[in-house]
């Protein structure tokens, strides 16, 4: 009889593989933290990753989703909640928590709660979601990276915090809002801002790598965690969409505390044990989630950036009015056949001042007195003056400068059987501004206060 060879190798038992089981408590948060993120990551309307995807018809698909919970806040605003004016309205004006978005959250949230209840009872037999926790792990990672080189962007190139207005410069300081010390403090020196956005892009590319990607969600997390404090303690309209963005890094981080805390606090060599992105038995899907992962860094990073450069480069110095222009304008007199007809604000307020800055940036004052932010188009060759404000329609008008110190402005088109025609005289403001020509001391013998 011949040998009996047994092969080494062969006969090592393959390893079992253990299938990952979770607690029933952690079973049911995931299932409420990817139900109600996902739905808000996809369809809250604002700074999407769906823009980026889909270049072409993203906005549109951005628009269709946000929708339904837009309106649903809207029907619930004028009927439960009895909400009336501008506030019963689905309206721009460049606040993120309108009361109906307020509401659009908790319609987010009621649906998200009701899909975790059925998925609940009828999922009673998975242990655990792995595959599902990695897509949506990704998802966070391209929206909080398409979200932060949006944000960024905007500060390094300087648009977000424009150059101090001149409407704000001659207003009394206890006059200002909160949010307009914030951003008139930010914007005095632009290299602050442009730090301070050059670390929100930072993160924001590191996040969508998935070699650095838990570094950039860190990033993330303490850069936004700034926002939020800004927004909150200065009353910055932008309070939901920070707060989400905060709570998403923090979900795209959970898996890895326990490896940052034995690393960091126990010094314990330890590696990361989140997957970021799904990995498929076919090649051909996992190479689809790389191409995805490099197309939003390639929009976010050359085409974003390249949009931004523009719009601060080109765009900027075409909305400048012509010098002559450029200064405080109070109304005398706004009158349609013979009856006063002057231009409402978005509060329904007449315009009481029209300040036209330096930087091609617009301000309204109202009757009373508050600022309302516009935007103004001079075409030279036809003599006209386009003039919008927030929560206003724009209107085009026929310029007239009869001399340096006096204007008038014909509405033109329709508007030129509802508007009045506007007369404006010229405001006298300071020539220097010690704010702005202060500047950086190496030396200081005591604090300059004024």
């Amino acid at each position: 009889m011949s040998e009996l060879v047994v092969d080494p190798i062969s006969a090592v038992p393959e390893p079992e593989v253990v299938a990952p089981s979770w607690s029933a408590g952690t079973r049911l948060a995931f299932r409420f933290v990817f139900c109600y993120f996902v739905l808000y990551a996809l369809c809250c309307g604002n700074a999407t990753v769906w823009g980026v995807l889909l270049p072409v018809v993203g906005d549109f698909v951005e628009n269709w989703l946000a929708w339904p919970f837009a309106h649903a806040a809207q029907w619930l605003g004028q009927h439960l909640f009895h909400l009336t004016g501008v506030a019963a309205k689905l309206h721009g004006g460049g606040s993120g928590d309108r009361a109906l978005d307020w509401l659009a959250v908790g319609v987010m949230l009621v649906v998200a709660v009701v899909a975790t209840l059925v998925w609940t009872a009828l999922d009673r037999r998975s242990m655990a979601y792995p595959r599902m926790f990695a897509w949506f792990r990704f998802l966070l990672r391209l929206t909080l990276g398409v979200a932060m080189m949006n944000y960024g962007l905007a500060k390094v190139f300087p648009l977000q915090m424009p150059p101090p207005s001149l409407a704000v410069l001659n207003e009394p300081f206890g006059n200002l809002s909160p949010m307009t010390l914030l951003w008139t403090m930010l914007s005095v020196n632009p290299l602050y801002e442009m730090i301070c956005g050059a670390a929100e892009v930072i993160g924001g590319v590191l996040i969508l790598f998935r070699r650095t990607a838990l570094l950039g969600a860190l990033i993330t997390a303490f850069v936004v965690t700034n926002v939020v404090l800004y927004n909150y303690f200065f009353d910055v309209p932008v309070k939901i969409y920070a707060s989400h963005l905060l709570l998403m890094a923090l979900v795209v981080i959970v898996p890895d505390v326990r490896s940052l805390f034995e690393y960091f606090w126990t010094h314990v060599p330890s590696a990361p044990g989140g997957v970021w992105a799904p990995v498929f038995a076919r090649r051909w899907a996992n190479i689809t989630t790389v191409v995805v992962e490099y197309w939003v860094l390639f929009v976010a990073c050359v085409v974003g950036p390249a949009f931004i450069g523009y719009a601060y480069f080109v765009q900027m110095p075409q909305a400048k009015a012509p010098v002559a222009m450029q200064g405080m304008w109070h109304v005398d007199a706004a009158v349609l056949n013979g009856q006063p007809k002057p231009y409402l604000t978005g509060d329904g307020l007449p315009m009481v001042d029209l300040v036209l800055e330096p930087s091609g940036r617009t301000m309204l004052r109202d009757s009373s007195m508050v600022l309302w932010r516009g935007g103004a188009r001079v075409d030279e060759k036809k003599k006209t003056l386009r003039i919008g404000s927030v929560g206003a329609e724009p209107v085009v008008y026929a310029l007239a400068q009869p001399d340096a110190t006096h204007l008038v402005l014909t509405p033109t088109g329709d508007k030129a059987k509802s508007a009045g025609v506007l007369m404006l005289s010229k405001v006298a403001t300071p020539a220097h501004y010690p704010l702005l020509e202060r500047g950086f001391h190496w030396v200081n013998e005591w604090g300059l206060e004024r």
